[in-house]
C-alpha cells in the first residue's frame, strides 16, 4: 500500500481526494496483464459450463473478457459468448459493465450470465487493488464450475454456493496463484433462479435486489446486505482476528487495517482474494439467501457498488420499473447512465466501473 504500510495508527494520513469512495484506500501501481497472464486466461477460459450440459435444450453463456488495451470511460467490457445470445431476449435479461473513470485502473469489474433452458444463473465481481481486474476475472471464469459441479448444487445450492466461493477463494493462495492477489482482491455476488426459487449467495457489497409489486406499487427488497466493516459481526470478527476498522479523515466508508498499521485499507468485510487481509479477519464466506418466486416478485437486480454508490435499491426498482419487461436492455443501459451522471456530479473525475444485470421472473 504505498509508502504507507508500515505506518502506525497515530501516523494516519488523510485519504486521497480521488480515493474517498473506492474499494482500498492506498493505490499501488495497476498491474496490467501481460504475457505473464497467458497460463492464467488459458486455465480460466478451459473452464468452460457450457460442457457441463451436452444434452439440454437451449443454453448460452456470456461473460466478461480480458481486454486487448485500454478503455475509454463508459466503454462496454470485452465478452466472451457461447450459445444462443437471443436466449437474453427469450428470457427478459439485461446486462453492462461499463468502464469507469478511477485513477489509475481498467475495468475491474466482471460478470457472468448464464441459460440453460428454463434457469439462470447471474454473477457480478467487483475488483479492487493492483491486480484486481486478475482477481475480478479469475474468480468469473472459476467460480461457476465450481458450483456446478458440486454434488449439492441440485439439491442444496446455498451449501454448492458456500463451498465454491471458498474453493474459489483457495486457488489464489500460494505460489501456483500466477497473479498476486495479497492486495487485490473483488466481491462476489451469485444470483441463481431456478424452479420458483431464487438462491442469492455474496460477498462484499455488490448487492442483489428483488423488486416485489404490492397492490400496484414497486417495493425493493434487499437480497445481499452489503457487508460493512462497521456492522456489530463483522466488526467482532475482525477484532478477534487481530484487525482493526478505522475512518481515515476525508474518508467515506470505515475500513480494515492490520492493527496499528496502514494497510489493508479494505472497504468492505468480505470478498474473494485479498490475502493480507484475510489475515486480519476478512471472510471469503458468503452469505445465502433463498426466497420463493411469487406471483408479486416482478424482476432481480445485480450490480456492483458503482451502481449502488449514489443509487438507492427503490430508486433502482422504480427506473426498471418504468422501461417494462419488453425493454430490459434499455432498463440497463438507462441505469448505467444514471450512475455515471451522479458519479460525475458528486466526485467530477472520478467514477468507478458500473455494471448491472437485470433478470426479470414474471409478468409486470
Amino acid at each position: 500500500m504505498g509508502g504507507l504500510c508500515g505506518k502506525s495508527a497515530k501516523q494516519d494520513a488523510p485519504i486521497e481526494a480521488q480515493r474517498r469512495r473506492l474499494s482500498v484506500s492506498q493505490a499501488d501501481q495497476v498491474k496490467t496483464q501481460g504475457d505473464d497472464s497467458k497460463g492464467l486466461h488459458a486455465v480460466a477460459t478451459g473452464n468452460d459450463v457450457m460442457d457441463l450440459f451436452p444434452n439440454t435444450g437451449r443454453k448460452m453463456s456470456i461473460g466478461g473478457a480480458h481486454a486487448a488495451g485500454p478503455q475509454k470511460g463508459f466503454e462496454n467490457k470485452k465478452v466472451d459468448l457461447m450459445g444462443d445470445k437471443d436466449i437474453l431476449a427469450t428470457h427478459h435479461v439485461g446486462f453492462a459493465c461499463k468502464k469507469g473513470l478511477k485513477p489509475e485502473s481498467p475495468n475491474q469489474d466482471d460478470f457472468f450470465i448464464l441459460q440453460v433452458d428454463d434457469w439462470g444463473m447471474y454473477g457480478v465481481f467487483d475488483g479492487h487493488g493492483p491486480c484486481g481486474h486478475d482477481v475480478s476475472l479469475f474468480v468469473n471464469k472459476m467460480l461457476p464450475g465450481q458450483i456446478l459441479r458440486d454434488s449439492a448444487f441440485e439439491t442444496k445450492p446455498d451449501q454448492a454456493f458456500t463451498t465454491a466461493f471458498k474453493a474459489t477463494h483457495n486457488l489464489m493462495q500460494g505460489e501456483k496463484c500466477q497473479f498476486d492477489a495479497s492486495l487485490s482482491g473483488t466481491t462476489c455476488t451469485v444470483v441463481l433462479h431456478r424452479a420458483g426459487m431464487l438462491h442469492a449467495a455474496h460477498a462484499g457489497d455488490s448487492r442483489a435486489v428483488l423488486a416485489r409489486k404490492q397492490g400496484g406499487k414497486w417495493r425493493a427488497e434487499d437480497l445481499t446486505p452489503d457487508h460493512k466493516p462497521e456492522l456489530d459481526e463483522e466488526r467482532k470478527r475482525i477484532q478477534q482476528s487481530g484487525g482493526e476498522v478505522r475512518k481515515l479523515a476525508g474518508d467515506i466508508p470505515h475500513r480494515v487495517f492490520a492493527k496499528g498499521k496502514m494497510y489493508p485499507g479494505l472497504a468492505m468485510s468480505r470478498s474473494l482474494g485479498d490475502n493480507v487481509a484475510h489475515t486480519v479477519g476478512v471472510s471469503e464466506v458468503p452469505d445465502v439467501v433463498s426466497v420463493q418466486v411469487t406471483e408479486e416478485a416482478k424482476f432481480a437486480i445485480v450490480c456492483s457498488d458503482g451502481v449502488w454508490e449514489f443509487i438507492s435499491s427503490q430508486e433502482a426498482v422504480d427506473m426498471v420499473a418504468g422501461f417494462g419487461k419488453a425493454h430490459v436492455q434499455d432498463a440497463t443501459d438507462s441505469l448505467c447512465k444514471e450512475a455515471w451522471k451522479r458519479w460525475i456530479d458528486e466526485e467530477g473525475n472520478v467514477v468507478d466501473d458500473i455494471t448491472a444485470i437485470v433478470v426479470w421472473l414474471n409478468d409486470a
